[in-house]
């Protein structure tokens, strides 16, 4: 399944995924009603849920595009903690490349170079998410073309890492509504590594139910955690 922005140009991959939708269920086996992304606090998804979950079940690498505040990054950091991973969130137009790898040290004979982690390194994460990917230099949308295609840095294995998401800003012409300046097309071999792009909803296409609920604060800096089975 594939949404394109129009801004992009993007190939269908060769061979989409095959994917299996599995209905909600309770701990029990019961069939739950729709809306599982509704149980993390994200409203308005409901037409793309089947796309992100089936993401989900599969592994590929998801790109959300939409603009400013329609909650990608919200929706993808909550996945992520309602389902227990140890996460990795980067703004691909800050980082640099230490941000991932950490701090190239040479050892004491100067033969090899190992690299030094901190808190932030990619090495143990279980998901990874590159924000304003459309903001990234082109140097290190070269760098992360393997790690979206491979889950590789460096040449090197990322064993633990499931799940390779990137959100970013539509790249709509200087005088549309899409333009966001700084915010350019991805490279077409990148932009092709994601089997799932999805354009997020916006305010003027939520219900006015699902209005309310997104103004309604007391969600603000609530923990996200898996209440309908969502990890099962």
């Amino acid at each position: 399944m594939r949404t394109t922005n129009p801004a992009m140009s993007l190939s269908s991959p060769a061979s989409p995924p095959t994917v299996l939708f599995c209905p909600p269920l309770s701990g029990d086996g019961r069939l739950l009603a729709p809306g599982w992304l509704r149980h993390l606090g994200v409203y308005g998804y409901d037409a793309v849920e089947d796309i992100i979950l089936a993401s989900l079940i599969s592994g590929d690498p998801l790109l959300l595009i939409g603009k400013a505040g329609t909650g990608k990054t919200f929706l993808l950091n909550s996945l992520s903690e309602a389902l227990g991973l140890t996460h990795r969130h980067y703004n691909a137009s800050l980082i640099a490349f230490d941000d991932l790898v950490g701090f190239p040290f040479p050892d004491k004979d100067g033969s090899s170079i190992r690299y030094i982690p901190t808190p932030a390194t990619i090495w143990q994460a279980e998901s990874v998410l590159i924000d304003e990917l459309s903001r990234c230099k082109p140097e290190h949308q070269n760098r992360l073309f393997s790690l979206v295609h491979e889950r590789r840095i460096q040449g090197l294995d990322l064993p633990q890492l499931r799940y390779r998401w990137a959100a970013m800003n539509p790249c709509g012409p200087a005088d549309s509504e899409d333009f966001y300046e700084g915010s350019e097309s991805l490279d077409q071999a990148l932009a092709d590594r994601f089997a799932f792009i999805i354009e997020v909803p916006d305010w003027d296409g939520l219900a006015d139910a699902d209005r309310r609920l997104v103004a309604d604060a007391r969600g603000i800096n609530r923990p996200s955690f898996d209440a309908v089975g969502l990890s099962r």
